[in-house]
């Protein structure tokens, strides 16, 4: 399994210790297996307000996916998804924060991921998205045999 990570996820370790070592636990085990979207990489960076969280933005989050070639961008497809799913939902009126959680969510569903959120509008996502994969925040580590598939 391949999991991606929302970007709530990632601004709740900044900002709480306790969910930072949550993160960190998940990570120990799992980063092998973790993507990350360029969309959660643009949320992150416009959600830096300063020059030093930007650039701790980009040096120790952004650069260690770049280096393994792990952040990757949403398909034509997914775009293509995204916008007939926005019009479904109200049009241009909804926002980018949706636009955002849609075009993640049609990505992990074409690669097979597993998005890991706290966000609940993916609950009414997944209902127009058959075969979504979904973890709030966190899944187990997988034992035994199929831990090393």
């Amino acid at each position: 399994m391949i999991y991606t990570l929302d970007t709530n996820i990632l601004v709740d370790a900044v900002r709480q210790p306790a969910d930072l070592e949550q993160l960190k636990q998940f990570l120990n085990w799992a980063l092998p297996q973790t993507a990350l979207s360029s969309v959660v990489a643009s949320e992150l960076l416009a959600g830096a307000r300063t020059d030093a969280a930007r650039r701790l933005v980009e040096r120790e989050l952004l650069d260690a996916f770049d280096r393994r070639g792990r952040i990757v961008a949403p398909s034509s497809e997914a775009w293509t998804k995204t916008g007939l799913l926005l019009g479904r939902f109200g049009g241009t009126t909804i926002g980018a924060s949706w636009q955002n959680d849609l075009l993640l969510a049609h990505t992990a569903r074409e690669r097979g991921w597993c998005v890991i959120t706290r966000d609940k509008d993916f609950d009414r996502i997944r209902t127009h998205l058959k075969g979504l994969r979904v973890s709030a925040p966190y899944p187990r580590r997988p034992t035994g045999a199929w831990a090393a598939v």
